[in-house]
Formats: C-alpha cells, structure tokens, sequence
C-alpha cells in the first residue's frame, strides 16, 4: 500500500478552503445552526474551543518532550526501522490527518476561537534539542526533513523559508545535490548524527519520492481533550521504499514528570 499523504494533505486544503469560503460568506454567523433538525448552539462550541485552548496552552508550558521522545523511541517497530540498513531516512514531523471536521456544515457556519495551539506546539514538541534526540537515535543514517506533502514538495521544502534544518538553526546540516524530473542538478539539506561526505547524490522519482533506498518517519504530537489533563496523542508511520508497513496510534499522558502511557491503537 502506497503513503497516501499527499491525498489526505490535499483533501485537508480543500476543507479549509471550503471553511475560509464559508467564513467570508458567512460574516454574520448565527449563534445556533440547524443541521438535519438538530440545533446547534455555536457559541457553546466557541467556548470549549476557547477553554481547550487555554487549559491546552497552560500545560504546555510545563511539559517535557525530551522524555516523551525516550519513551516513543522504546517502541519495537522504531528500534526496527533503527536497524534497517538502508541510510536514508525521508523524516515528516508535520503529519497531518483529515480533518474531521469536513463537511460538517455546522464547524464551516459556527464562529470558532480565534487562536490555535497547533503551532505552539509544533515549536515546542520540534525544537532543535529535540530533533537531535532523534538525529541521535537514528545515528548513522541520513535524514532529510521534509514537511507538509512529501511526495510533493521536496523542492520546495529545500527552500530558505520552508527548511526545517535552517528554521530550526540545526548544526550540523549538510548539503547534498539531488536530480530534479527535470535531470537538473540542486542542492539539498540533510543532516546526521555521524559526519558524512559532503555532496550527498539522489535523484527525485515521480511516485516514489526518491530512486534511492530509503526510509520513512511520519509522526504527529498533538494534544487532546479527555478527562485527563497532559494527553497527547501521537500517530506514527513508518515505511520502506515508500510502501507503508506499520500504523502507531498511542495515548501519552505527563504526570508527575514522567510521560505514561495510556492506550495502545494499531490499526
């Protein structure tokens, strides 16, 4: 089975645009909405989105997800990947599911809060010393980051404003020369635990990502409502020469400084 990123990326635009849309038609948004004779009151939705939020945005702040990542790298399905022995490892830290709010006309017509913790989160759970725990872990192999649709944008990942290593300030980076569809020759940044040749060489293929050997991390951190506080979901997914081999959906919870954990998922 093929990575369907780009599919659920691109079927995730279209639900935003679609809300965007609704929001500029819609200026004057109603406080309840009727949905198939069901009554939705809007303003109560505003305010549990305002309240997670909060709560959300006050307990991120004492959370340490150096530990969790020592915790997530205790799985066996990662100490597998760590021993695989291809090099390249194609790492996505910026996972996004649909979202499942689509076509639910009552999320597009409602007012909803206006601040959103996911790009809080995503600064503190992808800093630079976190993302050398991984680096760390994976030691000899290469990484390439690359956010957002893979299959898609591995040119424009490398750009100055999109590039993961240089946004993040991480050192060392190295650069590296792949061949575009085109067969024209550009730099890249990679990096790695170990030191490695400079001028690193791989050729972009349609389908495929790259026509080299290579690895796949896919992961989200993000946290969610339940009757406990500190939860975070994380979703993984590994693969190999871009065919999908394992799903990873696990319940985390930080009490007491230490990261639990508190559902297993394997779809």
């Amino acid at each position: 089975m093929k990575f369907i990123f780009s599919f659920l990326f691109l079927l995730n635009c279209l639900c935003f645009q679609a809300q965007e849309k609704d929001s500029v038609v819609n200026s004057e948004i109603e406080d309840v909405v009727i949905l198939k004779n069901t009554k939705i009151e809007c303003h109560k939705i505003y305010e549990r989105e305002k309240a997670n939020y909060e709560v959300q945005s006050k307990e991120l702040n004492k959370l340490n997800f150096e530990t969790l990542f020592y915790e997530i790298f205790k799985l066996k399905e990662l100490q597998i990947l760590k021993s695989n022995n291809r090099k390249i490892l194609i790492f996505n830290p910026d996972f996004r599911t649909v979202n499942s709010v689509c076509g639910n006309d009552f999320h597009f017509k409602c007012k909803h809060y206006e601040k959103d913790i996911q790009n809080k989160v995503f600064k503190k759970v992808w800093k630079k010393f976190n993302y050398l725990i991984i680096e760390k872990f994976f030691d000899d192999k290469v990484i390439i980051p690359l956010m957002g649709q893979p299959f898609l944008s591995f040119e424009q990942n490398m750009s100055d404003e999109n590039n993961y290593l240089k946004r993040f300030d991480i050192k060392p980076s190295f650069i590296g020369i792949y061949q575009d569809l085109n067969n024209i020759k550009k730099e890249f940044h990679y990096s790695s635990h170990r030191k490695h040749t400079e001028n690193l060489k791989i050729h972009l293929q349609k389908d495929r990502m790259i026509a080299e050997d290579f690895l796949q991390l896919d992961m989200s951190i993000f946290p969610v409502v339940s009757g406990y506080s500190n939860v975070y979901n994380v979703k993984i997914i590994i693969g190999i020469d871009g065919e999908e081999l394992n799903r990873i959906d696990i319940l985390y919870q930080y009490k007491y400084g230490k990261w639990n954990l508190l559902k297993e998922n394997y779809p």
